[in-house]
């Protein structure tokens, strides 16, 4: 009996390996893909003695494409070398077979990855004709033929900040609407401080999703502190997801909720916000929007109904003729397929579109896997007014912010739209010097002695105390000279701070004039440093030196009662 079994089982064992082996793969074929994320044309060529098949022989900027199908086989060792190159530099792709076992790597100048067969990602920075590049790469299923995915993707190089006469501004419709089926929100959203580093300006549309867009405008506040208001009309469902975010003061800030609009986009508060911005002195007017979208002839029509009202409250915002105004956003106008409507957008804004550079498209299906299909548009914009000082130099520039994070691996792409740059320099002779300490008429933040700031909740028409760890709009105030030698102190929405009670000292910045209990005396000490006493003859006080609250108590000047003034 166990001599049966035995001889069973022996059966079953050789049979079950006779099958294996029947079943093992005795021919694979592999996908080579490649994703350009650089603007450069790259020409493909193939060689080596691996059978293969080339599909392309080029790869447009922010493209992907597959670049050869590798065959391999049992008994039959192999190479291919896969060669990407521009007018610039060259970069090589290696592939090495040993039967069906397949390795890969990559060499270019001062970069050698030997042929390795690991299915983790892989990231290599190079430097390529002078640039600085990343190299990543992975092999997914290899032992079902599978693909090799390779990425080269250069690092952005972004304009340099400039004088007080030059404005750089970021605009970028980021793509935060859950509700409407954004896709991978935090991931996205949590490498956009880079992206969005190094700017004057930003305007960020569809800022909808609340968790990630909070944390990501607060990992910002550190570089851009003064942040724009959220506006919301009554009886919608969703407020207008628009941002101004500055790294220059405020001095006004307003907005226009439009009245035109269409079907479901009705849901949300559809507007353009202004803020006058002052950078070192020099003012600019930025306006932001994001219009009705959409081309059919319903949704098309509210949008140049909004742009009208766009142009009719810049137009009523009185500017002067020498201070720039710059309109930034997701206009939703496709010149593209529309060109008579970008037309219509200077007309009805009074403004040029600046020289185009990077891509050639805002929105590409082609390149951009979050894009649907099959829309390719040109819908974001940075524009000047042509009423207004114009700038000397300017153009606009569409780039893709992407990221080969393991999250992202094979999207790429930060946001369904690609950012919009503009630059512009303005004439360097426009526009009155700047004062003296203690700075009249600039936008100045109030410090305590434990490095705490003066604030008006809410920019002003509420309290004020001195509760403040870091600077933003609330704590922005303006001194202004009086002809009776004392001053008056505006917070940022344009109300003036002053007594609320002459007893307690308590102090509101809900004033419409500098009437007496609106009005200072400043005693000017060393290294920036003041005291400021009210009409009570107190000396304002912030209690422990700062991080509560601030009054006009004290009889004396002491270190609570001193302000460093720092000017943006």
């Amino acid at each position: 009996m166990m001599i049966r079994i035995y001889a069973f089982a022996t059966l079953t064992l050789i049979f079950s390996t006779l099958c294996s082996m029947a079943e093992a793969k005795t021919e694979l074929t592999t996908a080579i893909v490649f994703t350009n994320s650089t603007p450069n044309n790259l020409e493909v060529s193939i060689s080596g003695s691996a059978q293969y098949q080339q599909p392309t022989t080029h790869i447009k900027p922010l493209s992907t494409a597959t670049l050869a199908h590798i065959t391999r086989e049992d008994g039959n060792n192999s190479d291919l070398s896969i060669q990407l190159s521009c007018d610039n530099y060259q970069l090589t792709l290696t592939q090495q077979t040993q039967g069906t076992d397949l390795t890969f790597g990559a060499s270019a100048e001062g970069l050698e990855i030997e042929p390795q067969d690991s299915p983790d990602i892989q990231r290599h920075n190079i430097v390529l004709a002078g640039a600085k590049n990343q190299l990543a790469f992975n092999g997914n299923d290899l032992d079902d033929g599978g693909q090799i995915t390779y990425v080269l993707q250069k690092e952005d190089d972004k304009p340099a900040l400039g004088g007080a006469n030059q404005f750089n501004i970021l605009s970028y419709n980021i793509w935060a609407t859950s509700i409407y089926g954004s896709k991978s929100v935090d991931s996205r959203l949590s490498e956009m401080p880079e992206v969005m580093s190094g700017y004057d300006v930003l305007v960020l549309t569809e800022v909808f999703d609340d968790w990630p867009t909070n944390k990501l405008i607060q990992q910002l506040r550190e570089e851009y502190p003064y942040q724009s208001n959220e506006i919301f009309k009554f009886g919608k469902f969703l407020d207008s997801g628009t941002r101004i975010i500055s790294r220059w003061p405020f001095e006004i800030q307003d907005h226009l909720e439009y009245k035109a609009c269409h079907g479901l986009q009705c849901a949300a508060t559809r507007g353009v916000i202004h803020a006058r911005i002052n950078k070192h002195g020099r003012i600019y007017h930025i306006f932001a929007t994001h219009t009705q979208s959409s081309d059919d002839e319903d949704n098309r029509n509210a949008r140049l109904e909004q742009l009208q009202e766009m142009g009719d409250f810049i137009r009523s915002s009185s500017i002067v003729a020498n201070e720039p105004v710059i309109m930034a956003g997701d206009f939703n106008v496709n010149k593209i397929k529309l060109p008579e409507d970008r037309d219509y957008l200077e007309n009805a804004l009074s403004a040029m579109e600046p020289e185009n550079r990077g891509h050639h498209l805002s929105y590409d299906s082609d390149s951009n896997s979050w894009a649907e299909k099959p829309y390719k548009e040109y819908l974001d914009y940075t524009l000047y007014s042509n009423t207004h000082l114009e700038p000397v130099s300017s153009y606009q520039e569409v780039f893709a912010p992407r990221h080969t994070k393991d999250a992202l691996w094979g999207k790429w792409d930060l946001s369904d739209h690609y950012a919009v740059r503009g630059i512009f320099t303005f004439p360097n002779n426009i526009g009155p010097p700047r004062t003296d300490f203690p700075f009249f008429g600039d936008v100045v933040h109030l410090k305590t002695h434990e490095g705490y700031f003066m604030r008006a909740m809410c920019g002003g028409d509420s309290f004020v105390s001195a509760g403040s760890s870091q600077v933003g709009t609330w704590e922005s105030f303006t001194f202004e000279e009086l002809d009776n030698g004392k001053v008056a102190i505006k917070a940022n929405d344009g109300h003036y701070v002053g007594l609320s009670c002459y007893f307690l000292g308590i102090l509101k910045a809900n004033y419409h004039t500098p009437e007496a209990a609106a009005q200072f005396e400043l005693t000017i000490l060393d290294n920036n440093k003041l005291a400021i006493r009210a009409d009570n003859n107190k000396f304002l006080r912030a209690d422990f030196g700062g991080g509560l609250g601030l009054s006009a108590g004290s009889n004396y000047i002491y270190k609570n009662q001193l302000f460093e003034v720092i000017r943006p």
